[in-house]
């Protein structure tokens, strides 16, 4: 207990506001000490009579030696008091050992506590403590520990696709290096830069709820984006832990600590059977009505078919990968890695037609060149030799079709929950011919199915109810 109940209408004043009190309402002389404690309240005194100020030190409760302490040029460290045990032969005690741990903030309160252990653990070794805080000031950054991983990892793993590598490569430059491109991320950075600026602590300092308030700030940009942040995070601290960086991996989340995930089939409804129909109806219609659209309306009738990633894994397809003997189409690099997609009665029909197009359009030597070798090339100039945007004919179909134009990607999810039903719940087919890493996602294509029928059943009940005999 404190002298007084601080709270937010009796507000603290100073230093003596947080000493701990003992049974009879005495000063103990500890504080439980913390950051704010540390910034706010640990303060130079100033003595008229000396004109001079004075030095404080205050000490913690929690780790008996640790001590606070601001010096007469206003430095704030924190030390370590040793006290060693036994007398000198003239029946003196030996005087107190002081060892300086860091400077405050660039030391928190919970890494000097953690320091503190590995003092007096060391000390029961009968190893040389200065020994114990070279080390840790030697203690690699969290930033030179990601740059030591994505060396030896990132960049030489075959498990990683290239867009991962680019994705992982943003990340870590907007929320780590704090280097942002976009307007709106480096106001974020700017109004959270205290709870972001992890990358230059030492990572054995780094604490849970270091990572916490990173998170949080994150989050300001993204729910999303501050999960993949913790995501990749985790898989340094993993690696740092196994070569032996680290003593104890701290950096462990629950789901109820991370934000809630946002599944697109949580608020946008995938097409319905009739809907299908008609923007395949309408896509066909098109080509005959607009053939500079071919391309990109072929592109979208693959995506409808194969119910394929439309930007990464429909677009940029060569004709290298399709493998006409064996009837499949070829994906070394997806999102969930390597992966293929069968040749069916429609998309052989798109992919005959994709041939007679660059046939008329690539002849003799036009033939060997770099667009040639796509199934969709760039009809423009452009920084990629192939079509990289499908939204603006995807509008002119859905315009055509009388239907909803929702964003392409649910072109994919429409094809999981139609390919559930035309295979009567068959998971495994339906997950291998997707392209889907595990079952989980597929899984919701089931729950969402059951979901729809269970309303239908709903409507019948009702309608039946309300019918006259």
């Amino acid at each position: 207990m404190t002298k007084e109940n601080i709270g937010h209408n009796n507000p603290p004043k100073s230093l003596e506001d947080f000493y701990l009190l003992n049974d009879k309402g005495q000063s103990t002389g500890r504080i439980k000490l913390s950051n704010t404690i540390c910034k706010k309240y640990l303060v130079r005194k100033y003595d008229p009579k000396t004109d001079a100020y004075l030095t404080t030190t205050i000490n913690d409760s929690e780790k008996p030696g640790l001590k606070a302490r601001i010096s007469q040029g206003g430095t704030k460290s924190f030390y370590y008091v040793l006290m060693p045990k036994g007398k000198k032969e003239n029946g003196k005690r030996f005087n107190p050992v002081y060892y300086q741990l860091g400077n405050f903030p660039e030391m928190g309160v919970e890494a000097a506590r953690s320091l503190v252990d590995d003092l007096k653990h060391a000390i029961k070794l009968g190893k040389d403590p200065k020994s114990i805080i070279k080390e840790r000031q030697k203690a690699k950054r969290l930033f030179e520990v990601i740059e030591q991983w994505k060396d030896k990892v990132l960049h030489t793993s075959t498990r990683y696709a290239a867009k991962t590598i680019e994705d992982t490569e943003q990340r870590f430059k907007n929320w780590i290096d704090l280097e942002a491109y976009k307007p709106q991320t480096n106001r974020i950075i700017l109004n959270y830069k205290k709870d972001l600026s992890i990358g230059t602590k030492r990572m054995v300092e780094i604490t849970k709820d270091d990572l916490v308030a990173w998170h949080a700030a994150i989050s300001k940009a993204g729910t999303y984006q501050a999960n993949r942040c913790i995501d990749d995070i985790k898989v340094v601290f993993e690696w740092a832990l196994e070569h032996k960086i680290l003593k104890e991996n701290i950096c462990k989340f629950k789901k109820t600590e991370l934000n809630d995930m946002y599944f697109r089939l949580d608020d946008k409804d995938p097409y319905s059977r009739e809907e299908w129909r008609e923007l395949r109806k309408a896509a066909l219609k098109l080509i005959k009505q607009q053939p500079r659209v071919f391309l990109a309306t072929m592109g979208i009738l693959l995506a409808m078919f194969t119910g394929r990633r439309y930007k990464s894994e429909i677009l940029s397809l060569r004709w290298g990968q399709v493998d006409w003997d064996s009837n499949k189409v070829r994906l070394p690099k997806t999102k969930t890695g390597k992966s293929e997609f069968s040749i069916n009665r429609l998309t052989r029909w798109i992919l005959r037609s994709l041939w007679g197009y660059r046939t008329k359009t690539f002849k003799g030597k036009k033939v060997k060149s770099v667009k040639a070798q796509y199934l969709f090339p760039a009809t423009r100039k452009s920084k990629k030799p192939y079509i990289q945007d499908i939204r603006k004919t995807w509008l002119k179909v859905c315009a055509a079709a009388n239907v909803r134009a929702a964003e392409p990607y649910i072109l994919r999810h429409t094809w999981g929950c139609l390919a559930l039903e035309a295979t009567n719940g068959n998971v495994k087919v339906v997950k291998d011919e997707g392209g889907w890493k595990t079952y989980k996602m597929v899984e919701r294509y089931a729950k969402y199915n059951e979901k729809k029928l269970q309303q239908q059943s709903e409507k019948i009940g009702h309608w039946l109810a309300r019918a006259k005999v």
